[in-house]
């Protein structure tokens, strides 16, 4: 398989705030830009939903990303790719859909988008959330997903229970999972502080400069840089003793509109397909992500929100 390396260009740009906590904005308007991702039209698995069959007609399946590593446009090709891009690719391919389109949204107004009609689907690393079903029809599982806490490769911090209360200082990127983690470990006495240190680089640079003590964020992420862009994180190591928490295991999920939830089925029931072929685990493998720490079976599949 041919490995698919990131831009690095893109990855100094990248914002994280999708997998986590980032509320949803009502107010804003979402600056997007769109291109396409040609998905074969072969024709469906089988029958499929009038839902999908209006998505057939129209030509296009839209979906929303705010462009972090889960779905984004390789800046050097302009295709639309990343884990969750490549399986709602295939998933439309499957069932018909001629086109995929990225609208490129920040993922605090995804949600509102969805429900203004400006996408078909969110597919961004979203974890399941039961706040967020009240507002989105939730797909089936995709992938699980944790945290990975960043050290200095010759310091003494290996996991949480290294940490000095005294002087320990954890960054984070501000509207993650992550965020109430660390601020948490402050609020428990665990550290001296938890500082935001902005996005994914800049919280990776303020850790090589010493201004933190570690960097605690996604774990596809740190995955991803370690296997293609190593030099990224150099004097820096995955702490190999820290561990999740059951709240902090994200369970990554596309969603669409209440009302589409045929759609989503149709959804549901070729990446279902695709699962026992094994592409979801080649897709994983593409960037650099191991099967073993995020794949689940069909068995395990059921988000448990939306019926």
């Amino acid at each position: 398989m041919k490995k698919f390396v990131l831009a690095i260009t893109l990855v100094m740009s990248m914002l994280m705030t999708g997998c986590g906590g980032a509320s949803q904005s009502s107010s804003s308007e979402a600056t997007t830009e769109s291109t396409g991702s040609e998905a074969s039209a072969s024709g469906a698995t089988g029958d499929v939903s009038e839902a999908t069959q209006k998505i057939i007609d129209k030509g296009v399946l839209k979906v929303g990303s705010s462009g972090d590593l889960y779905a984004y446009l390789d800046q050097n090709t302009g295709e639309f790719v990343g884990p969750d891009a490549d399986i709602i690719k295939e998933a439309a391919k499957r069932l018909g859909i001629p086109k995929v389109e990225m609208s490129l949204i920040p993922f605090s107004e995804l949600i509102l988008n969805l429900n203004s009609d400006n996408i078909d689907i969110i597919a961004d690393g979203m974890y399941v959330r039961e706040d967020r079903a009240q507002q989105i029809y939730y797909g089936d599982i995709w992938y699980t997903q944790g945290g990975a806490l960043l050290a200095p490769e010759n310091g003494t911090i290996d996991g949480q229970d290294d940490f000095d209360p005294s002087k320990t200082v954890v960054g984070y990127t501000p509207g993650t999972i992550w965020q109430t983690t660390v601020e948490g470990w402050a609020a428990d006495g665990k550290i001296k502080e938890a500082r935001a240190t902005g996005d994914q680089t800049e919280s990776i640079v303020a850790l090589q400069n010493g201004k933190i003590d570690a960097f605690l964020t996604d774990s596809p992420v740190v995955e991803n840089l370690m296997k293609f862009q190593p030099e990224t994180l150099k004097g820096l190591k995955l702490c190999s003793n820290y561990k999740d928490t059951e709240a902090e295991i994200g369970r990554i999920a596309p969603s669409v509109k209440f009302g589409n939830e045929d759609f989503m089925k149709d959804i549901n029931k070729v990446v279902a397909e695709m699962r026992d072929e094994g592409v979801l685990d080649q897709i994983y493998e593409k960037y650099g992500l191991d099967p073993k720490l995020h794949a689940i079976t069909n068995d395990q599949k059921d988000n448990g929100l939306n019926k």
